[in-house]
């Protein structure tokens, strides 16, 4: 590992500097900003390669790096090869793995047969370790966002650190405070006229568009944790939603589900007194629908949603497959306001084979950072219909009113 300096007009013109002579590997230790001439200046940490060490004749041209890793097949058999012809015996073809210590001599390697090749990453540490990539993704997204306003005139204000400390991101609060300013506001201005101004412009930039009526069948997709079955007991029971209607429900199954562990929910949906029928093929769908004529509506469940994207691409087209004859169909994606929201990130959302007509937030009287969720429902721009706050049936649950949020955030 080395340390380098480097100067420039700003911190993030230093980074680039940094990542393009160095690569994108490198560890930001310091960040100094401009103050008055001296530039900005940056310490960082870079993982070079150590170079090859310089043997004597004789000896096998192994790096320190190599050892300390453990010398392939193909190195150690070099190094077998190369001692014999330095003592003077005849080359003869490499036969057990062998290692060197350092002062070069020979000993046999007693290796299984496992550890030649690589093992591959067990399946169930697969997800968290894709999960934990998009982390660090977002982590040094946020770093770059940090360092670059950093020496930002609007970061000082009382209110943007307000809104920081709620979870916005610096870049989002540096360009609501433009925009303010583009339209003639005084950000100088009293505080309450200030978070006013602040609330009108991020309503509008959370809800570009209202989420169509809920109507026809309703299809509820989501992780598992997001709780799906419970808000499809509130809607079927909430007065101001379906609880007028003769409401009916069906459990979609997933394509292996005698194979791997799937806890159905259809008891639950009976001890409310809903109709269920349980889904698992493109007939079965068929005798369902014709079943449930009779029923204003009709709720549709899933089984949770994998967070991989190739295995729910296996489920939601397995899922689509059975919906075909469900016309006209509104999806809703289900998601926990507590979670991680790195975990599901917006563009993941939009890529996915049922793209998700509007969204339904629960646990949304546990969320603690709000700012966090702004930024996520702003970049997916997908409308939300209604939330659930605790869980209570039918009682918690609400439509989704922008403004309401907006000034909780603001402390409206």
């Amino acid at each position: 590992m080395k340390l380098h300096t480097l100067t420039a007009p700003s911190i993030q013109a230093a980074l680039l500097e940094a990542r393009r002579r160095f690569g994108d590997d490198v560890v930001l230790l310091e960040s100094v900003p401009a103050q008055g001439d001296q530039p900005a200046r940056i310490t960082i940490m870079v993982d070079e390669p150590q170079e090859a060490e310089r043997l004597p004749f004789g000896y096998a041209g192994t790096s320190r790096l190599a050892r300390r890793a453990g010398a392939s097949a193909t190195t150690t058999d070099t190094a077998v090869l190369t001692v014999e012809r330095g003592n003077g015996g005849p080359p003869r073809p490499p036969g057990n793995r062998a290692h060197l210590d350092r002062r070069g001599q020979l000993f046999p390697a007693e290796t299984s047969a496992a550890s030649t090749s690589a093992s591959p990453v067990p399946a169930h540490l697969a997800d968290q370790l894709e999960r934990l990539h998009r982390r660090l993704e977002r982590l040094e997204r946020q770093l770059g966002g940090a360092l670059v306003g950093a020496s930002h005139r609007w970061l000082g204000h009382p209110l943007a650190g307000e809104l920081l400390r709620q979870g916005l991101q610096p870049s989002t609060v540096i360009r609501l405070f433009d925009r303010l300013v583009a339209q003639g506001f005084d950000p100088e201005q009293p505080d309450e006229q200030l978070r006013w101004a602040l609330a009108r412009e991020m309503r509008h930039q959370l809800a570009p568009s209202t989420p169509r009526p809920l109507q026809g069948p309703q299809v509820v997709i989501g992780p598992a944790g997001a709780g799906k079955t419970t808000l499809l007991l509130k809607l079927a029971r909430h007065a101001g939603f379906f609880g007028r209607r003769m409401t009916a429900v069906l459990v979609l199954l997933p394509e292996d589900a005698e194979s791997q562990p799937y806890l159905s929910p259809v008891e639950l949906y009976r001890r409310f007194g809903l109709p269920v029928q349980t889904v698992a093929t493109p007939q079965e769908m068929t005798a369902a629908l014709r079943r449930v004529q009779g029923f204003d509506q009709i709720l549709i469940d899933t089984p949770s949603l994998p967070l991989q994207e190739a295995p729910a691409r296996r489920l939601l087209l397995h899922l689509r497959q059975l919906l075909t004859p469900v016309l006209p169909l509104q999806v809703l994606f289900c998601l926990n306001a507590t979670c991680n929201l790195e975990d599901i990130p917006p563009d993941w959302i939009r890529r996915l084979p049922l793209a998700p007509d509007a969204l339904v937030l629960t646990h949304l009287d546990e969320v603690r950072r709000v700012g966090r969720l702004y930024d996520w429902l702003v970049a997916l721009a997908c409308p939300v219909v209604c939330v659930s706050r605790g869980a209570r049936v039918p009682d918690s649950l609400e439509a989704f009113s922008p403004a309401a949020f907006i000034e909780h955030l603001l402390r409206l």
